[in-house]
This record gives structure tokens, C-alpha cells and sequence, in this order.
């Protein structure tokens, strides 16, 4: 498997052998964190992705996993999307991001919106 690619299939971190879903899941959230030095009690918004082939039983056993982690660091999960939002012709895999939120992008997200893939009513 291979961690950090893109969403075409550009080069990642480097590619490993085969792990579960947990372990991916934790892999890839620690390597986030870390980035944006993440501090406990912050709020963040996570959004999993499917690639296409990617169940979406699948993306909510990686999503219970990140939960978990979050919980375990007291970092506050303020808002979560999971789904396929952005596909690649039935690619296998997923993306994870994640975002500091505040006050006022919280606002902002839950803000009413009516567009192709995303309505917030």
C-alpha cells in the first residue's frame, strides 16, 4: 500500500506492506497531526473519502478509528463528513483531511448551501 498519494496516483510517502484499516487509519492521522501540530482541545473537521472502490462500510471502520485516536488525545472532533466526494474512476483507497476549525469557520461550514454533492439546509 502506499500512504500520500494523489489523487491521480502521483507518488506518496513510500509505499509498505498491507495494513488493516486501523492501523492505516492511525498511520494517517498521526502523520496529519503532526503537520499541523495539533494540540489537545482543539476542534478539527475530518472528512474521509473514497477513491470510488472503497465501500463505505469500509470508510466507517477507517472514520471509527480516527475517532477513536482524536477521543484518546483530547482533540475534539467538531464536524465529520464520509462519503465520495472526490473519485477516481473506481480507484481503491481513500484520502483523509483534516482542518482546525474555530468559531467562525464552524459557522461558515454549517452555513446554508445548496450545491451538486453538498447541501447544508
Amino acid at each position: 500500500m502506499e500512504i500520500g498519494m494523489g489523487q491521480h496516483g502521483e507518488a506518496g510517502t513510500g509505499r509498505m506492506k498491507l495494513k488493516t484499516a486501523n492501523e492505516t487509519a492511525a498511520l494517517m492521522l498521526e502523520m496529519l497531526l503532526k503537520d499541523l501540530d495539533v494540540k489537545a482541545g482543539e476542534d478539527l473537521l475530518v472528512i474521509v473519502n473514497g477513491a470510488g472502490a472503497t465501500t463505505l462500510m469500509e470508510l466507517f471502520i477507517v472514520f471509527r478509528r480516527v475517532h477513536q485516536v482524536l477521543a484518546e488525545k483530547g482533540i475534539r472532533l467538531a464536524r465529520s463528513k464520509v462519503g465520495e466526494f472526490i473519485t477516481t474512476q473506481e480507484q481503491g483507497g481513500f484520502q483523509m483531511m483534516i482542518a482546525r476549525m474555530d468559531a467562525e469557520l464552524l459557522r461558515l461550514w454549517d452555513a446554508p448551501c445548496d450545491a451538486p454533492y453538498f447541501v447544508v439546509r
